[in-house]
């Protein structure tokens, strides 16, 4: 190869290099800054519901987290509910309502960077604060891990998936959980290969196939933001025991409203009771 040659073959490889570096950077950035939708502002008021939680801090990795604590019957199981991406405790408390009529306790944290606690919004914080959830439900309120059922949403069914799969539970419930995020980058770009920018840590499939406790996956029929084949497959690729529960006329975060003795009469089960007793 003669030297001009060589040098335009050198020069070319790393100009190429370099642009699928910044290629990847660029795709990085938008997937973090993209990701998380962080809210501070309460639409509702616990007393709204006829609720009245314990308003709880705790720590994680330096950080000062924001929980509340609904007191069902003695004795009976704990839903630990981690949120999805947007939105705070308040945004859940219609859904926690049915779970304390069911006469369940529960537990709901806000993760760094949301509603009251400090920090920013991250990757690495969203996986890491519910493990300090847990620890702080089970050493700090004395809460029996058998009786703990990890509770997922959207997003939060990434962290859900590895803790059950890491620490002792009763169960594990996902709610409008994708595949991976490398799926979701496929539905929302179909004609642009940006997937193949997209990380690849925050894997459903992987993790949901590990599973060793019982699950039960809930979905809208409806959903226009995580599409319902993502909870088919993750359903498909867990093993026994599970349930799959199918909200025809339901969207994303509404499953809980739009069938209410299908939705509550599930988790009755997963949880060991009779819905309505």
């Amino acid at each position: 190869m003669a030297v001009g040659a060589k040098k335009l073959f050198i020069d070319t490889t790393v100009a190429v290099f370099l642009l699928l570096a910044l290629a990847l950077s660029l795709g990085r950035w938008h997937e973090r800054n993209s990701m998380f939708h962080p809210s501070h502002e309460y639409d509702y008021s616990p007393s709204e519901f006829g609720l009245s939680p314990d308003d709880l801090y705790f720590d994680s990795d330096g950080r000062r987290l924001h929980a509340w604590y609904f007191a069902g019957k003695e004795g009976s199981p704990t839903i630990f509910y981690i949120q999805g991406n947007a939105g705070t405790v308040a945004n859940r408390l219609g859904a926690i309502k049915g779970y304390v009529d069911l006469g369940l306790n529960v537990f709901i944290y806000e993760p760094s960077g949301f509603g009251q606690s400090d920090g920013m919004a991250l990757r690495e914080s969203f996986i890491n604060d519910s493990v300090a959830a847990y620890n702080y439900l089970v050493k700090g309120r004395k809460v029996d891990p058998a009786s703990i059922i990890v509770l997922g949403q959207s997003m939060g069914g990434v962290p859900a998936l590895k803790l059950a799969n890491s620490v002792p539970c009763r169960g594990v419930v996902l709610e409008g959980t994708f595949i991976s995020i490398r799926q979701m980058a496929r539905d929302f770009y179909p004609n642009v290969p940006i997937w193949i920018l997209a990380s690849s840590d925050f894997d459903n499939a992987v993790q949901v196939a590990k599973l060793k406790v019982p699950l039960l996956v809930v979905y809208g029929g409806m959903d226009d933001i995580v599409a319902p084949y993502h909870s088919q497959k993750l359903y498909e690729l867990a093993p026994q025991p599970k349930e799959m529960l199918e909200v025809k006329d339901g969207r994303h975060t509404d499953m809980f409203k739009v069938e209410p003795q299908r939705y509550y009469g599930a988790i009755g089960r997963i949880a060991g009771i009779e819905s309505g007793s």
